[in-house]
């Protein structure tokens, strides 16, 4: 109430301050109405200002939820992507305006599980309806893709997603999701693997030629030590063959995980015909002379380890990554390593010497053994068995030896299917 009527209400009392107390009571009660009307239209007045503000700030919200809806919705028309869902209970399925578009189906036949299932591809209705039985199980399933038959026979790739519903006892009540037509997704996935594909057998087309590559220089390498002993030739490829099988028999049995494997085995195969290599270095008085060398020439003959060593080294200069040179260096410098030391050029023992050199080692004397030189004839299978077991933890490493002992029977068809050829 104003100040005014305040004042004229104390004047009006004054005045009639002869009058009787209940007339005084009834201006009190008066003014005490006046004082709270005025106070309940202040804070009515309050209460519709806020509401006002906050149905304003409902309707903004609502409109940019209307408008991020409608985007989803255009988003979803664009991409292809419809909406469904299935209650498990009624079996009845509700679907969307895009769903009738990836179905190719009228708008007014209504949403169906069997119109649904006879759109599915033949081939994939076992798939369809061991999806179906799943969300019967109470089980919601993961992604699928899979096709629908159009008409004209075309094929409709399709991708489907899955959110479950659970009613208030914790039951799979409702199964609704997307379904994607990915038809175009599909075919650019097919010709991106078919592009794979194409491009791995192009890789493999490459390293089949760099390996013919690697071999063809093998060979002529090898041709130089071929032109000093006549005996070399036939030598090479068997020490190979007798390399792989070692190596694979390795393999087989798990052992040195960490060195042996496919790579490996091929590796040692191709370079195993480097080991001599370092021969070409040594003058034809030494490396022709019929008798037993002189230690002088023993030590030039010892020579060729590093020679060989040396040449592959320059080779891998300039190709670093090549597996077959790294093995050819191990088995030209070690392959006359001994088990316990006593070998040459480095006088490595036990583990020190590479496994492709004990491999190596094991292969080079029992071919040296069976073969005849100019300084030997050539010894039977059997005496070659006996010395080479009798070489079993001094020049040969235990485990080699008891392999070839197990496989000696191949090593002798090796052997002898060379000289057969050679006949």
């Amino acid at each position: 109430m104003r100040r005014t009527d305040a004042a004229l209400l104390g004047q009006r009392i004054g005045l009639e301050r002869s009058g009787s107390d209940e007339y005084v009571k009834a201006m009190l009660d008066h003014f005490v109405k006046q004082v709270d009307n005025q106070t309940y239209t202040k804070l009515v007045s309050e209460i519709m200002e806020r509401y006002v503000d906050v149905s304003k700030q409902l309707e903004i919200k609502s409109r940019e939820l209307e408008k991020s809806d409608a985007s989803r919705r255009e988003a979803q028309e664009i991409a292809l992507i419809g909406n469904w869902e299935l209650s498990l209970c009624t079996k009845k399925l509700w679907w969307s305006d895009t769903m009738y578009r990836i179905l190719e189906t009228d708008q007014s036949v209504e949403p169906d599980l069997m119109v649904y299932f006879q759109k599915v591809y033949p081939d994939d209705k076992k798939l369809v309806n061991q999806i179906y039985h799943d969300m019967q199980s109470g089980m919601v399933p993961a992604e699928y893709r899979y096709r629908l038959l159009m008409e004209g026979d075309r094929i409709k790739w399709v991708q489907i997603r899955f959110v479950g519903s659970k009613d208030s006892n914790g039951m799979l009540a409702k199964v609704h999701g997307t379904i994607q037509d990915i038809t175009s997704t599909k075919a650019i996935e097919e010709k991106l693997e078919e592009y794979n594909h194409h491009l791995e057998d192009l890789v493999q087309k490459k390293v089949a030629e760099v390996s013919a590559s690697q071999m063809a220089t093998i060979h002529a390498l090898v041709k130089l030590s071929e032109s000093r002993d006549d005996e070399t030739g036939e030598h090479i490829v068997r020490t190979s063959q007798y390399c792989r099988l070692l190596a694979e028999k390795l393999w087989e049995m798990g052992a040195h995980k960490k060195e042996i494997d496919r790579a490996f085995i091929d590796g040692i195969t191709q370079a195993s015909p480097l080991h001599d290599i370092g021969k070409v270095g040594i003058p034809d008085g030494v490396l022709l002379k019929p008798g037993k060398l002189t230690p002088e020439e023993f030590e030039i003959m010892k020579t060729h380890t590093t020679i060989g060593y040396q040449t592959l080294a320059s080779i891998e200069k300039k190709d670093t990554g090549s597996a077959f040179i790294k093995v050819g260096k191990e088995i030209t410098l070690c392959h006359h390593e001994k088990w316990d030391g006593s070998g040459y050029p480095k006088g490595f023992k036990r583990e020190e010497i590479p496994i492709s050199a004990r491999i190596m080692a094991l292969a080079d004397v029992y071919d040296a053994l069976r073969s005849k030189r100019v300084y030997k004839e050539s010894f039977s299978h059997e005496k070659s068995l006996g010395i080479i077991t009798q070489g079993r933890g001094s020049h040969f490493d235990p485990l080699l030896v008891d392999l070839f002992l197990e496989h000696d029977s191949s090593f002798r068809e090796i052997f002898d299917g060379t000289l057969t050829g050679k006949e």
